[in-house]
């Protein structure tokens, strides 16, 4: 299984794009979370219109690094899963989760991104296990201290002996970076009747 994870604060005029492409993949994720951070716009309303579920934060006061914490804290997964790391103001190409899987055929790479450092950029794709052991080994996914963000995950990774991939390019024969989006006015969506969460720990 893959599950996507979206830490979006107030990003109502980005996080459709983010879905939407999502949706899009050749290999799509079984599942597309977007954490909402202490949201004031309508982020959850356009995450859930665009068919992801919503998850809000409790208490957070680390901002993305503390959001994805309690969102990979709150996802039941197996060992052999993959969690896919996603700033929403990024739109995967439609082959990029499936080119990224052949990357995982060595059972020694932990991560795979859609930039030259592998789990460094805006966009990562990292297997449940190596997560699991840097949470073991650090009490933690992510480090909320100064130095946070996915190159300190990287960084992590590597400490508890997972290989990164290099840069996987994003189209076939071209080194073109993923597409970001650039602030839109936000248009209109109605409320969706889908339950939004707050990140309660997964059972043990």
């Amino acid at each position: 299984m893959i599950a996507a994870i979206i830490p979006a604060h107030d990003e109502a005029t980005r996080v459709e794009h983010a879905v939407t492409s999502l949706h899009r993949q050749t290999r799509p994720p079984e599942r597309i979370l977007v954490m909402s951070d202490d949201s004031t716009d309508a982020t959850v309303e356009v995450a859930l219109h665009a068919g992801a579920e919503v998850l809000l934060t409790v208490d957070n006061r680390h901002r993305r690094a503390g959001a994805l914490n309690q969102a990979l804290g709150t996802v039941r997964m197996e060992p052999d899963d993959l969690v896919l790391v996603l700033d929403p103001g990024v739109r995967l190409p439609p082959g990029f989760l499936a080119r990224a899987l052949a990357a995982f055929q060595d059972r020694n790479v932990g991560a795979v991104s859609a930039r030259s450092t592998a789990a460094g950029g805006a966009a990562a794709l990292i297997r449940w296990r190596a997560l699991e052991d840097v949470h073991r080994s650090f009490g933690r996914y992510c480090d909320e201290g100064p130095v946070t963000g996915q190159m300190r995950l990287a960084l992590d990774l590597e400490a508890v002996g997972w290989r990164l991939c290099p840069l996987l390019e994003t189209e076939e024969g071209a080194s073109a970076p993923v597409e970001h989006d650039s602030p839109a006015p936000v248009e209109h969506v109605g409320l969706v009747p889908v339950e939004v969460l707050r990140a309660e720990p997964a059972a043990a």
